[in-house]
């Protein structure tokens, strides 16, 4: 049988001159000490540290008796508890009990702190929406139920858009940025609610205190991406687009997007922060992980680049001198989102001098997987997956058997940059 003691020690004292009251928990000839609520002055402290406070003592002996009636509950399951069993389970009961309270916003504030800078960004745009819709900083996660997260989705579609780019798409009659917005939040939302409940709940010991399961029934829309390829003609118009003048204005952007946009593109899709923060490069092939998905990739996502003589210029020209990246891009700008910022700019320019409605830097992404699967190459989809970093999810299985076959993929690039006639 498990016995409890409430004790003080000296070298516990505090720097507000209190003691704070700890728990002992002795079962199975083992003993652990567990911080208690209670904080206890030296003046109602006996010289061998006994509480003469007598409220602070009957507090002490409810706790006692509390947690001698959670034991009693367990009946003959606690002769297969170890001591860090029972000291957990005490703790699931004794600080969740009947009254679980969990302001959810901070909870998903303190969660998106812990993401990348990009994902961070989409958290928390999100809460800020959920916390525009409940007219409040804070909201219980008790409250939370279907008809919550149902009346959240009504409320994104029919909010009016926070952002002027988006603004002028809701007059013009396009919908897709407000698609995009419900099935984002909403996923954040499903998303930290999940995690609230793996931290708080523990199913093992019966300790439920999150029990709902308000995205049940929701469907959440999907947003299906806008195709951004641009055409093989127009690729070829910004490979041949002069360079502006250092005198120009904008001349260090609009070159940069230029470069960037042709490098992502000879590097299949490689994206802007993975540009940023890459670091291993041979000399012949180029290693990463593509932070978008790596954290959710047991290969972490890798990707071999081989590169072919016709961006090796490129490449030269933006190389690191100290080594310590693959690029320099990190030395020119604070951060990755910096770096992405000043190349969306510079492509605004070159959408402008070409008469293109918009240019976005995922466009090379797009346009790549656009042109191997197209009439001129008939590149199998499956290498185009694989060449994109994608997880076909029917495969995945599969997928853990079967080493990716590199070479393929390179000679696939090959393919599709020789389409192209590049500078000499």
């Amino acid at each position: 049988m498990a016995t409890f003691k409430v004790c003080v020690f000296r070298n516990h004292l505090r720097k507000d001159g209190t003691y704070n009251v700890k728990l002992r928990i002795t079962h199975n000839c083992q003993t652990r000490k567990i911080s208690t609520p209670f904080y206890v002055e030296e003046e109602n402290l006996s010289p061998d540290l006994q509480i003469t406070d007598d409220e602070l003592v009957d507090l002490c002996e409810d706790l006692c008796h509390e947690c001698r009636r959670i034991t009693r509950e367990l009946g003959y399951k606690i002769n297969g508890m170890t001591i860090d069993e029972l000291v957990h389970y005490l703790k699931l009961k004794l600080q969740g009990g009947g009254d679980f309270r969990l302001d959810f916003c901070k909870f998903w504030r303190e969660q998106a702190e812990t993401m990348k800078p990009g994902t961070r960004g989409i958290y928390i745009s999100a809460l800020n929406a959920f916390q525009r819709f409940i007219h409040a900083e804070s909201y219980d996660i008790m409250r939370i139920t279907s008809h919550t997260v149902n009346d959240f989705l009504t409320f994104i579609k029919q909010e009016p858009s926070q952002r002027g780019s988006n603004r002028l798409r809701a007059k013009t009659g396009n919908s897709s940025s407000k698609t995009r917005a419900v099935s984002l939040y909403l996923a954040c939302m499903r998303s930290i609610y999940n995690r609230a409940k793996f931290q708080f709940n523990d199913e093992d010991y019966g300790h439920v205190p999150i029990s709902r399961a308000p995205f049940a029934k929701i469907k959440i829309p999907e947003h299906v991406a806008a195709k951004r390829a641009i055409s093989p003609e127009t690729l070829q118009r910004i490979i041949d687009l002069p360079y502006r003048e250092v005198t120009m204005p904008g001349a260090k952007r609009f070159n940069l997007a230029k470069d960037c946009f042709l490098l992502s593109f000879g590097l299949i899709g490689m994206n802007s922060a993975d540009m940023y923060s890459c670091k291993n490069f041979d000399g012949t092939i180029l290693f990463y992980e593509r932070q978008k998905t790596c954290t959710r990739r047991s290969d972490r996502a890798e990707m071999q680049v081989r590169i072919e003589p016709v961006i090796s210029t490129l490449m030269a020209k933006y190389r690191d001198p100290t080594h310590g990246h693959v690029f320099r891009f990190y030395r020119d700008y604070i951060s990755s989102d910096a770096f992405n910022r000043a190349l969306n700019r510079g492509l605004k320019m070159i959408a402008a001098d070409l008469g293109l409605p918009n240019l976005q830097f995922y466009a090379a992404r797009h346009t790549w997987a656009t042109i191997a699967r197209s009439r001129l190459l008939n590149i199998e989809k499956e290498t185009v997956h694989e060449a994109l970093n994608h997880v076909d999810l029917k495969m995945r299985v599969t997928d853990m058997y079967i080493e990716k076959d590199w070479s393929v993929i390179w000679e696939a690039n090959r393919k599709v940059l020789e389409l192209f006639k590049w500078p000499v």
